[in-house]
């Protein structure tokens, strides 16, 4: 399981899409994900409001790799006030045992969803933060998942293989 959050956002306080520059990694990372950790078999997003666009940068994200690898994107409609129980009902849900799923969350929800994924020491993302990559992989009968670390930077440039990624202490 990949978890991201979603791609640079603009500067303007009102827009809720990505950047230029956030539109251009998402692009890449298409690329780079299904190389890196194989194509995903489930791809889920953020809450986005169908009225506002609020949130719409998590969806955004997602999309180039969807298109890529012709995998529908699933916006979790209760992640906006409940990121917790969305990360629980994952681990429960037998049609994800052994999937490759890459989940785009927003960054101060983001914990939350680890948390109810067996996470909870996952640190707070900073506002200017959008490198991170976390690699959760759970061992046979255990909630609690080995966590790793990259930096998408590095994996998008060539400079990281996709087999150096950070240990994370549990």
């Amino acid at each position: 399981m990949l978890l991201l959050r979603h791609g640079h956002k603009g500067t303007a306080p009102a827009n809720y899409n990505l950047s230029p520059d956030g539109f251009e990694r998402a692009t890449a990372l298409a690329r780079v994900l299904p190389a890196c950790f194989g194509a995903p078999t489930h791809i889920r997003t953020f809450f986005l409001d169908p009225d506002t666009s609020k949130n719409a940068r998590s969806y955004q994200t997602a999309v180039p790799l969807a298109v890529a690898t012709g995998v529908n994107i699933r916006i979790d409609l209760a992640s906006r006030t409940h990121s917790r129980a969305v990360g629980e009902e994952i681990l429960k849900d037998p049609n994800l045992q052994g999937a490759r799923l890459v989940i785009f969350w927003e960054h101060r929800r983001l914990p939350e969803l680890a948390a109810g994924l067996g996470w909870s020491a996952m640190p707070a993302i900073a506002d200017d933060d959008f490198d991170r990559l976390y690699r959760l992989t759970y061992h046979r009968d255990s909630v609690r998942p080995q966590v790793r670390l990259y930096n998408q930077r590095a994996l998008l440039s060539g400079n990281e293989p996709c087999s150096a990624p950070t240990p994370i202490p549990q």
